[in-house]
C-alpha cells in the first residue's frame, strides 16, 4: 500500500513539474514543411558514408542523459539531429522516429543554462556515459565529422556525455580540449548557446558497424609513442571470478565471467603472456601496450575496443558468449588484424544474451593459438 501511494505521489509531482516548465519554456514541435532559418544543415561524405552537421543559431539542447536528446531551434522546432532511443527487447535500444522524442510530450522540464559562444555537442545516448566502446565509436568520431567542415578552434564549449572516467578526460585532452571547456550532460541537461553544432551518428547507431575512417581517426589522434617490447603477448584479465558466490551461481547468470579464468591465466603465463587489467593503466599506457602487442587474448567486452590501436597483422583470440556481438571482429577486419573467436554456451542461461558464466577449455585456446601461428605451445 505504501509503495502504491509513493508511486502516485511521484506521478503527481512529475506532472506538476512538467506543467510548471510549460509556463517557462514552450513545448517544442515538429516543424512543418517551411524551412527553419535558425537551423542550417551541411551534408558531407567520409569514405562514401553520408553525414550531416547541424548548426543552430540560438538553439538549445535538452537531454535526460540517457534515451532522449532534443535539439531545438530558436523557432522551437525539434531537429532531425535529435535522439530518441526506445527498447525493442529487454536489453537493446534503437533510435526511433523524431515523433517519439519525449520533449514533444513532456517539454523541457529543467532550468536552462546559457552559453555565450559556440557549443559542439557530441551527446550519443546513455551507453556513451559509461561504456568505453561507445565512447570511441559514438562520441569521439563526431569531432572528426565536425572537422570536415569547421575548425575546432571555433568552439567555445564542448557538450559531452560524461567525464567521470579518466579515459574520457584524457582522450579529449589529446584533441586540445581542456576540462574547463567541457560541460557534461550529467551536470547540465538543458543548455542554450549562441551557436550549437551537432552531427549525425558516426556509425548510424550500430557499434557493430563502426567505420574504417573512424578507426583511422582514432589512430591518427592517439598513437604517438614507440612500441614497448615487453607487451608482445597479452591477456586481458577481467578478474571477476572472485565476485561470484559459487553456492548460488544462478544469481550471477547475468554476469559475463570466465569460470576457469585462474587456469587460463596460469596457462597463458606459462607460455609468455603478460596478464593485464587495462583499468590499472592510464589511457595513454593502454595505447602503448596494445600498439605493441603481437598477440591479444580477451573475453568479449569493452576492453577489446583497444584492438583499434593494434598494428596490422596482430593476432587476436576473442572468447565470447554464444550471442555476443561481432563489433570487435569487425574492427579487426577493418584494420587487418587476424581475428579468431572461441564461442561458448553459458553454463546457466543468462537474462542478457551478450553475457553468461563461461568455461573455456584450455585445449581450445591451444588449438586457436596454433592456428594463429604461435609456436612452442
Amino acid at each position: 500500500m505504501i509503495n502504491v501511494i509513493k508511486k502516485k505521489v511521484k506521478i503527481i509531482y512529475k506532472t506538476i513539474i512538467i506543467k510548471f516548465f510549460y509556463l517557462i519554456y514552450k513545448k517544442p514541435i515538429i516543424k512543418n514543411k517551411k524551412k527553419d532559418d535558425s537551423e542550417k544543415i551541411y551534408d558531407l561524405k567520409i569514405d562514401k558514408n553520408k553525414y550531416s552537421i547541424f548548426e543552430f543559431q540560438h538553439g538549445r539542447i535538452y537531454t535526460d542523459s540517457n534515451d532522449t536528446t532534443a535539439y531545438i531551434t530558436a523557432n522551437n522546432n525539434i531537429s532531425e539531429a535529435s535522439l530518441q532511443y526506445k527498447k525493442f527487447d529487454s536489453i537493446n535500444s534503437r533510435n526511433q522516429k523524431i515523433s517519439n522524442n519525449e520533449v514533444l510530450k513532456n517539454g523541457t522540464p529543467k532550468l536552462k543554462k546559457k552559453i555565450n559562444g559556440n557549443l559542439l555537442s557530441v551527446i550519443s545516448g546513455g551507453a556513451s556515459r559509461d561504456n568505453f566502446t561507445h565512447w570511441f565509436t559514438d562520441v569521439i568520431p563526431r569531432i572528426k565529422i565536425y572537422q570536415q567542415k569547421f575548425n575546432l578552434k571555433k568552439i567555445t564549449k564542448f557538450y559531452v556525455p560524461s567525464i567521470k572516467y579518466k579515459f574520457q578526460l584524457e582522450s579529449l585532452s589529446y584533441l586540445g580540449i581542456n576540462k574547463e571547456d567541457i560541460i557534461t550532460s550529467e551536470d547540465c541537461k538543458h543548455i542554450e548557446a549562441n551557436k550549437i553544432y551537432a552531427t549525425t551518428h558516426p556509425c548510424f547507431h550500430k557499434p557493430t558497424s563502426v567505420k574504417r575512417w573512424s578507426l583511422k581517426y582514432l589512430n591518427k589522434i592517439y598513437i604517438k609513442n614507440k612500441s614497448l617490447k615487453k607487451y608482445q603477448k597479452i591477456f586481458i584479465d577481467r578478474d571477476q571470478f572472485k565476485l561470484l558466490d559459487l553456492d548460488n551461481l544462478k544469481k550471477y547468470a547475468g554476469y559475463r565471467v570466465l569460470m576457469n579464468e585462474n587456469d587460463i591465466r596460469d596457462y597463458l603465463s606459462s607460455i609468455g603472456f603478460l596478464i593485464i587489467k587495462p583499468e590499472n593503466f592510464t589511457f595513454s599506457e593502454q595505447i602503448k601496450i596494445f600498439s605493441s602487442a603481437k598477440y591479444v587474448i580477451g573475453l568479449y567486452g569493452a576492453a577489446m575496443m583497444m584492438l583499434a590501436f593494434c598494428k596490422e597483422k596482430t593476432k587476436v583470440l576473442e572468447i565470447k558468449p554464444q550471442k555476443g556481438g561481432d563489433e570487435f571482429k569487425n574492427i579487426s577486419k577493418l584494420i587487418k588484424l587476424k581475428h579468431k573467436q572461441i564461442i561458448l554456451k553459458p553454463i546457466i542461461k543468462s537474462p542478457n544474451p551478450q553475457n553468461g558464466l563461461l568455461i573455456c577449455p584450455i585445449d581450445k585456446i591451444k588449438k586457436e593459438l596454433k592456428f594463429l601461428g604461435l609456436k612452442d605451445i
